[in-house]
This record gives structure tokens, sequence and C-alpha cells, in this order.
């Protein structure tokens, strides 16, 4: 079973402290003695920072400031990220020899720059029953990414820092090198770092979670992509998912207190598709995608392209191998939607109901081209989607136009997020 020996370590112990340093300083970060002096082993007191000013820090000095703005005993970060790296077998790793654990992903060009995928982990990570995790390779950008997670007390697994961006195949490799390294069966939300801002604590996504029901819950979006044409006569599978869908939004998670009824012929599911910046489930689950993804990844033909050079993606759900040849998805590169969207069609063909789509963003709301005035302010204070009339606890602002509205949903909404 090689979740039980990862070519990432499990291993509790604190990797050496030169290692530790060079990757924590491999993003914004530099050799100044001031990012050195917050490497140091001293105990920190909590600094006076307004909002404003802790984001500009950590966009500034990057994952050292922000691991150093908090005290060892006084919020949800440590004053130092713990990097866990993969060491088995680090000679002979190239994109023809992947480590341990990662063979489905042979041939990512990802492996022949880097031996190993390293990830950084909050303090109190290893033993939450909530961890957030995601793939960035300069974390110094991420910053309301971050802020949010500091404001809201939430544990973290953060692959990929330092390394550099080849295509979607990367996140979902460190994603994995994450889950492979946590112990025990953790519930874990995947979340982009780019464009992802939270506003519940751990506690409440938790308990949205368990009422959900799922094993795998999973944010939508308004329109399928990569397209998959053949999708849209699947009817069977189309109406399994929404019927599994409307049992979830009918739990009313997320719903505000003085909710506007819905009006006759109103959409209030309106993100049908599995979209792949916001999905979670619990460890095991979740390393079970992981199976099924792997198993969809076949080779590309010559005139689907080579993409980024990984020459591989997930061929779509119920195309055979002679009608997906003469198809270009997605332009020959890997996306990770298309094996998402694989995986929720084919689950809904075998009536699983345990896999579900958030398409009211009771716990995940992709944001995508909504206009920002139909975001309100209720009694209690929480934001919520005046479509859905429902407060989620992840907003995936998930196309380049609504990730500009990121500043200004935090001015907005002052202390809702960040």
């Amino acid at each position: 079973d090689l979740r039980g020996t990862p070519a990432v370590s499990r291993a509790p112990s604190m990797p050496h402290s030169e290692e530790r340093n060079s990757l924590l300083m491999a993003g914004s970060a530099t050799d100044s003695e001031e990012s050195q002096g917050l490497l140091s082993d001293a105990p920190r007191r909590k600094p006076p920072l307004s909002v404003g000013a802790y984001v500009a820090t950590v966009a500034t000095l990057g994952l050292v400031a922000f691991g150093a703005l908090v005290s060892r005993d006084g919020g949800a970060y440590s004053e130092h990220l713990r990097v866990r790296l993969s060491r088995e077998g680090a000679s002979r790793v190239s994109s023809q020899n992947p480590p341990r654990g990662f063979e489905g992903w042979k041939g990512a060009p990802m492996w022949d720059e880097a031996e190993e995928i390293p990830v950084l982990f909050t303090k109190g990570a290893e033993d939450a029953d909530f961890v957030v995790v995601g793939h960035s390779t300069d974390l110094g950008k991420d910053k309301y990414f971050l802020a949010s997670l500091h404001k809201h007390g939430i544990n973290a697994a953060l692959s990929g820092n330092g390394t550099r961006w080849h295509w979607f195949e990367d996140k979902l490799m460190g994603a994995k090198a994450a889950l492979l390294q946590m112990s025990g069966n953790p519930l874990v939300m995947f979340a982009d770092t780019t464009d992802v801002m939270f506003n519940c604590p751990a506690d409440e996504i938790l308990d949205r979670f368990e009422q959900s029901g799922a094993d795998i819950l999973i944010g939508g979006e308004t329109q399928l992509w990569p397209e998959i044409d053949t999708y849209f006569d699947m009817k069977r599978e189309r109406d399994f998912i929404e019927a599994t869908s409307t049992t979830f939004a009918n739990k009313k998670l997320g719903l505000i207190a003085d909710a506007k009824p819905a009006k006759n012929g109103e959409d209030r599911m309106p993100n049908r598709w599995a979209n792949g910046g916001t999905w979670m489930g619990r460890k095991e689950s979740l390393l079970d995608y992981f199976d099924a993804i792997e198993s969809y990844l076949v080779t590309n033909v010559k005139a689907q392209g080579d993409g980024d050079g990984f020459k591989r993606a997930c061929k779509p759900y119920g195309m055979s191998d002679s009608e997906y040849a003469k198809r270009v998805v997605a332009a020959g590169f890997f996306d990770d939607q298309t094996c998402l969207n694989r995986f929720v069609m084919e689950n809904a063909a075998l009536k699983n109901d345990r896999v579900v789509v958030d398409m009211d963003g009771s716990v995940m709301l992709s944001v995508g081209g909504t206009d920002f005035s139909e975001f309100k302010t209720a009694k209690d204070g929480s934001v919520y989607w005046e479509k859905t009339q429902k407060a989620p606890c992840a907003w995936h602002f998930n196309n380049p136009e609504s990730k500009k509205l990121i500043p200004k949903a935090a001015k907005t909404f002052p202390s809702y997020w960040v």
C-alpha cells in the first residue's frame, strides 16, 4: 500500500533547520537580517498589526513573515511552519521515473526539475479535524488567502512553495503530496490559493460538511469547462446529480435568517457543474478520488497536442478511445476539471449519492461572473449571495474578472474575510 510508505514522508519529526529555512525563503522572502530574525527560535509576541498592515507584510515578506506574525501560543499559525520533504529515491526521480505514490503522474515535467514537492504545515495541522490544502509556487502572492486562514483559525498544508508552475497537474500532485503526509483521517478542503477566501471558523465548515452526508463535496460553477459536449445529452446522470444537490441544498445550510422565499421559476441552484477550485472530503475519501482520476489518465494522441509536456489527460466519461482520439479537449493540456467532472458523472451513473456538487453555495461558492451588487449583508453581519440567500464559508473568485474583486470585497465588507 503506497499510502503507508509514500515518497513524501509522514514522519512527524522536524526536518533539519537548513532544509526548513531554505524552503521558507524560497518565495518572496530574502536572506536579509530582518528575514533571518523571523526564523529565530525565540518566542515572539503577536505584533499589534491592523488587517491592512498584516496583509501588506505578508505580501512583502512572504510565508516567513506570515508564520512569524503569530506567537506560538497565540493563534492558528506557528512561528515556524513545518516543512516535510520526500527523500526516498530522490536521485532517481525524473518525469519518466516519478517518486513512489506518484506513478500515475509519469511524464509530468515537475519531476524533471524537483525531486520532491515541499509541503508547509501549520502548527496543529497534524492533529486538526479540518485542514485546508492548497498549492502555490509563491505564497507571498497569496495574501488574501493566507490572511483569511489566519483570521478564522484554519490549519493548512500548503504545497509547492519555491517550485516552478507547469500546469494544472502540479496542483493535484501537490495536493496528493500533502494528503500522503497527514496522519489520521481529517476533513480536508482543497482550495486555490490565488482566489479563495474563507469566512467561517473550522468547526463551522466541519459541521456543514458533516450535515451534507457526502463523502466528497465539490464546489459548483455555472458552466462546464472544459466543455465536453456529450455530457449535455446525459440526462440520466445529470438528473441524478441535480437530485443529490437538491437534497443537500434543502438542508438550508448557510441560509440567512431573513431569507426571502424563492419566486416561481427562480433558479436557486445555478452552479450545476463541478469546479476544481474548491472540493473537500475526508483524507481517505480524497485518496480514493486520486486513485480514480489516475485511472482516467491516457496519453494524448499526436493530434491532441503535448500541452505543457505532460502529454496526458483524463479521458471524459462515456467516451470510447477512438472517439476521444478525434477530439482536442483543452488543446491537449491537462485540466483537473476534466478529471473532476468525469468523476462526478461516473458516480452519478453508479447512483452514488455521496458525491455531491454544492450548487448554491451552502459551503463553497464560485463567484464567476456574478455582479458585485448581488452580495449583501444580512442582519447578523454575514455576507450572502442574493440569488441563493445563502452565506457560504469559502468564496472562490474563479475567473480573471472576479479575481479583481477580491480587494474590493475585503474593503467593502471589512473584517469579514480578512
